[in-house]
């Protein structure tokens, strides 16, 4: 629009480790970054990737993927411990929803939802829900094209299974591996 560049911040409603981001803290924060009025939009996000990173990836836990992408004897240790690092909570469709409902009620800066947007309805529930957007993750990486699937039929939902196995390819370049295995 005119050569303007839309200002975005991502904030954590809640960093899902003890001593971190609390949902009060951060809707806090976000009324501060609201009040500066240098942004343009909000993206809410949840979780910590170095401590609990399963708190935003729900679904499956990946943990003899992450195993192995180290090497001995980091390794071993992943598939000794990953299980309690790598805690499972379940997935759900548009599952930051509940949390960021809060920050809607309370901000007028346009909001971004992510978590679990796998289609057209999920899109739309979040809108009817008053986000102005939503973002797409891993429904991105296993599918690439999956907007204009969406354009050509509008009940197409992500194919991404939520197993995150995506998650360990961070070292050597982020993809759906299950989609580079043809299935």
């Amino acid at each position: 629009m005119g050569g303007r560049l839309a200002i975005l911040a991502k904030l954590n409603m809640d960093d899902g480790v003890r001593g971190g981001l609390r949902p009060e803290e951060s809707l806090q924060v976000a009324a501060w970054l609201e009040a500066d009025g240098s942004l343009d939009a909000l993206e809410l996000t949840a979780g910590s990737s170095l401590l609990n990173p399963m708190y935003l990836f729900r679904g499956d836990a990946p943990v003899k993927e992450f195993a192995a992408a180290f090497r001995p004897p980091q390794r071993w240790g992943v598939r000794a411990m990953g299980g309690r690092f790598l805690r499972t909570y379940p997935y759900e469709d548009l599952y930051l929803l509940d949390q960021a409902r809060a920050f809607r009620r309370a901000l007028h800066l346009p909001l971004v939802l992510l978590g679990g947007v796998t289609g057209l309805e999920t899109m739309n529930r979040a809108m009817a829900e008053g986000f102005d957007f939503v973002a797409m993750g891993r429904s991105l990486l296993k599918e690439p094209g999956l907007i204009d699937r969406i354009r050509q039929d509008p009940g197409v939902t992500s194919t991404c299974i939520h197993c995150n196995r995506c998650m360990p390819t961070i070292y050597r370049g982020t993809h759906c591996p299950i989609a580079q295995a043809g299935s």
